[in-house]
């Protein structure tokens, strides 16, 4: 599944911490995405500095350096169901 809005397919950007709790992903259209860290435990327990180590791949995929798991913008967007059925 492609999230696209009008034809053109969504981008993170770049990823911050900002917001106690939360994790904020800017697309590059000019959208955030909030959303509470609860979520994504492995993320909530690396300390702050090691968060910041982070790649994006293929505009939609993030790798943490510190961490074994791979997260996708659905995942973000409450639609890690579909992502993950293929």
């Amino acid at each position: 599944m492609s999230i696209t809005l009008k034809n053109t397919p969504i981008c993170i950007k770049k990823l911050s911490f900002d917001i106690a709790g939360k994790i904020t992903l800017k697309l590059e259209d000019g959208r955030l995405i909030i959303v509470p860290l609860k979520y994504f435990p492995e993320i909530q327990k690396l300390p702050v500095e090691k968060r910041k180590k982070y790649t994006i791949v293929d505009d939609r995929t993030i790798l943490f350096a510190y961490s074994d798991f791979v997260y996708h913008l659905e995942d973000f967007m409450g639609l890690e169901n579909k992502w993950r059925e293929r």
